[in-house]
């Protein structure tokens, strides 16, 4: 079960390293913001130290990330600091995922894999900014629309993945793929509450729709591992 949740941390951890560097290069964001921003790199780095207890390698983008937010400053600046060894760490982190998809005994699980990038890495990315107070108000629509296109793509993955089993696997695991795909609509609905509801997006919300997205995650695991 732990070896499934921290095989869906890495494609999470990739996505929500891109949509951070993206906004730290390109954001129209205040000396404030970008601090805070720097504040919330050192997750990152020791969720990838839990990845490493599956792969050694992943040590290195813990190094990466480690060494960038020790250059940054934590409090108001303008200084990008050290840019390139986020550019590194990306790049690694894209090779790290780019081997896990590479290595998947069907194009659904590699699908999967695919998609969690932008289903979870989005949701991580959308906590990390909103407890970094972020004021690009933009981004709690973008990211919320995006979950629910990818919700879509990974249902199509689970759809092709069970369609290529037989009958009496299927039967076995239909449950726990029923599960799945309910706590994954539950996570899409709760991340986009504040949008249905029109209120302001909080820290509970969304750390409420990534557990349930997680499990989610993990649930599904065990389908596309058959």
């Amino acid at each position: 079960m732990v070896q499934q949740l921290l095989a869906v941390f890495a494609p999470m951890l990739l996505g929500a390293q891109f949509i951070l560097t993206l906004i730290l290069v390109k954001g129209d964001i205040c000396p404030g913001q970008r601090g805070r921003i720097h504040k919330v790199l050192p997750s990152l780095a020791l969720l990838w130290l839990a990845v490493a207890s599956l792969r050694i390698e992943a040590m290195m983008i813990v190094f990466a990330v480690a060494y960038f937010y020790t250059q940054v400053q934590t409090k108001k600046t303008r200084d990008q600091g050290p840019i390139w060894v986020m550019y590194l760490a990306n790049g690694l982190a894209l090779a790290y995922v780019g081997i896990e998809v590479s290595l998947q005994a069907s194009v659904a699980a590699s699908l999967s894999i695919i998609v969690q990038t932008f289903l979870l890495g989005g949701l991580l990315a959308h906590l990390l900014l909103t407890v970094a107070r972020t004021r690009l108000q933009a981004f709690h629509r973008i990211l919320p629309v995006s979950g629910v296109v990818s919700a879509m793509l990974m249902s199509l993955a689970i759809l092709l993945k069970a369609y290529g089993l037989d009958n009496e696997t299927l039967t076995a695991v239909t449950q726990s793929l029923l599960v799945g795909v309910a706590l994954m609509i539950s996570a899409v609905l709760v991340w986009c509450w504040h949008m249905l509801a029109t209120k302001e997006i909080n820290k509970m919300q969304l750390g409420i729709a990534l557990a349930f997205m997680l499990i989610a995650s993990t649930s599904n695991q065990a389908l596309f591992a058959l």
